[in-house]
């Protein structure tokens, strides 16, 4: 069984003891990802357009994908190009589910539908063989599990301080403050992680004041598609792509909806 680097965990003295303790993984997949609803189709597919379009200008990319949690639905897509893959999160459980998941281990979740999904979307076989086969690409391509923080100006730590090619992100900066101001240097913090001509994949959530998780309410700040896209810009960004999509129980999970940008960093002279 391939071995997967697990970085020990650095959690500021600032987040201990803060609103996301305990947070439980498997409530978290149950309550958004037991389901391939409308919601979820379209994060897959705005995955699969992005990562073609990207791969028409770039022939190998290294990506983080920055605050994975405990899903891995935005790996599929990219696992099929040349790609490096580190994986980071905040929390050590979330870290320990995808561990569980990139090592075949039992209890693991199951994420074959949207397998399934992501292979018809490309238009080639998606039955068991062919779902496997991708899976056992994607645990390939992850290299390191990493521990982030979005709210450190070094969101890696200082220690590590790599751009990349291609940042994915989603649903966390929005999902982790109550604070505008502080959502402007969240995004600001996880852009310095993007080389200059690189990519950034950002999906979140929109209206939102909270979002729930079984029976807990998390926090979460009210952006705007068109909010997301003025700071994007103010981070030398120019947008490749956006779509928004209304929520599909605006009543129960606590948003209205959901966006879904692609954007590329100019140089900066």
């Amino acid at each position: 069984m391939r071995s997967i680097t697990l970085d020990p965990i650095r959690v500021s003295p600032a987040l201990s003891g803060d609103a996301f303790e305990p947070f439980n993984p498997q409530a978290y997949l149950q309550e958004y990802y037991s389901h391939l609803g409308e919601e979820n189709r379209a994060l897959l597919h705005f995955l699969h357009e992005a990562y073609a379009c990207i791969f028409t200008e770039t022939d190998s990319a290294r990506i983080l994908e920055f605050g994975g949690g405990p899903t891995l639905y935005q790996l599929i897509s990219a696992a099929k190009y040349p790609v490096a893959i580190d994986f980071s999160d905040y929390l050590d459980e979330n870290l320990r589910e995808i561990q569980k998941w990139l090592q075949n281990q039992p209890g693991m979740f199951s994420w074959d539908d949207y397998l399934r999904y992501v292979l018809d979307q490309e238009g080639v076989s998606s039955d068991v063989r062919a779902r496997d086969q991708r899976a056992h690409l994607i645990r390939t391509k992850v290299r390191r599990l990493l521990a982030c923080d979005a709210k450190q100006a070094d969101p890696l730590g200082a220690n590590y301080r790599a751009r990349y090619d291609i940042v994915s992100v989603n649903f966390v900066l929005e999902s982790i403050t109550t604070d505008m101001v502080e959502w402007d240097r969240l995004i600001e913090h996880v852009a310095s992680l993007v080389r200059p001509g690189g990519y950034l994949l950002m999906c979140a959530i929109t209206g939102a004041t909270s979002y729930r998780v079984g029976d807990r309410f998390f926090p979460a700040v009210p952006i705007t598609l068109d909010c997301l896209e003025g700071n994007l810009q103010q981070q030398h960004f120019s947008m490749m792509y956006r779509h928004a999509i209304e929520a599909e129980q605006q009543d129960q999970q606590g948003y209205d909806g959901i966006c879904m940008v692609l954007a590329r960093k100019g140089y900066v002279a």
